[in-house]
């Protein structure tokens, strides 16, 4: 899993930043200790290298966040949309395949009883 999925996870879930009313800011302090076993300079740059040029305000796949103040992101209500979709989808196809499974059973338990 990539620290930006992991980042979303955590970001989607509540467990990293704060809810607003224009979305949910993430600090870099928060950032570092949730993130604590990434060792490398990377836990430095990952936030500002995600920031969204001035002037756009679209997401892509690597610009996802708004600098709001030094050390302070917003998280862009896109990016938390997209990734909540294209997570609902994985556990639609996880839960499909365990239907089909789960159907046997109930028929193989139905001819047991009948």
């Amino acid at each position: 899993m990539t620290l930006k999925d992991r980042f979303m996870e955590a970001v989607a879930s509540g467990e990293l930043g704060e809810v607003d009313d224009f979305g949910v800011i993430v600090s870099l302090k928060q950032f570092k200790h949730y993130f604590s076993d990434i060792t490398s300079d990377y836990i430095n740059s990952f936030l500002p290298a995600a920031v969204i040029e001035t002037g756009q305000y679209s997401t892509t796949h690597t610009k996802f966040l708004f600098r709001i103040r030094k050390g302070v992101y917003r998280v862009h209500p896109d990016a938390i949309d997209e990734f909540n979709a294209s997570t609902y989808e994985k556990d639609l196809s996880i839960t499909h395949h365990n239907n089909k499974v789960e159907e046997s059973i109930v028929q193989y338990q139905a001819y047991l009883m009948g």
